[in-house]
């Protein structure tokens, strides 16, 4: 995406005639972004939003999007053959990240050893009073996503001694879960 392409959603551009191109192809990537490329998932999850109404914008946007994948079709998803089997997340958000409802977007990705099973990407339901009830909302929604996790590793007998650790920047967050 261009630098700032959100920054300002006051400032108009023109409609996009014929959006079903558009469509399909942030269906597309939405796609790649949820099965194997963590990469765009924020970007792609921008580009939904506007799938309704796009603009020459947001075309833009999802050509850029698509030239990015083309440069680095060599990246890949690896897993590690080493016998670390811990459970691992990270999580973090933005606040107010939509100018238009200020809302935020949560993120968060799950590890076993160094190798990611798992991430998301979403715009929070309710908007945050500050930085560090953005970042509490992103940790509770990963605690829900940790807690299905940790009893489908146990399904599959692979049990987690002990809790996972889940690893957050915000220090108002960390003391409030405290």
């Amino acid at each position: 995406m261009e630098t700032n392409y959100l920054s300002s959603p006051t400032e108009e551009s023109p409609a996009l005639s014929g959006n079903a191109q558009s469509s399909k192809a942030v269906g597309s990537l939405l796609y790649l972004a949820t099965v194997s490329r963590p990469d765009i998932a924020f970007a792609v999850g921008q580009l939904c939003r506007r799938v309704e109404s796009p603009t020459q914008s947001d075309w833009k946007a999802v050509k850029r999007v698509i030239r990015y994948l083309a440069g680095s079709v060599c990246q890949k998803l690896r897993f590690s053959s080493e016998g670390n089997i811990k459970l691992t997340g990270f999580v973090d958000a933005d606040w107010a990240g939509d100018h238009a409802d200020r809302k935020s977007t949560s993120g968060d990705v799950f590890q076993i050893g160094h190798s990611t099973i798992a991430w998301s990407s979403k715009k929070q339901s309710v908007v945050a009073m500050s930085s560090t009830e953005a970042e509490y909302i992103a940790a509770s929604e990963a605690c829900r996503e940790l807690q299905w996790r940790r009893q489908l590793l146990a399904d599959m007998e692979v049990p987690q001694d002990g809790p996972t650790k889940i690893y957050e920047n915000n220090q108002g967050c960390i003391k409030v879960a405290q």
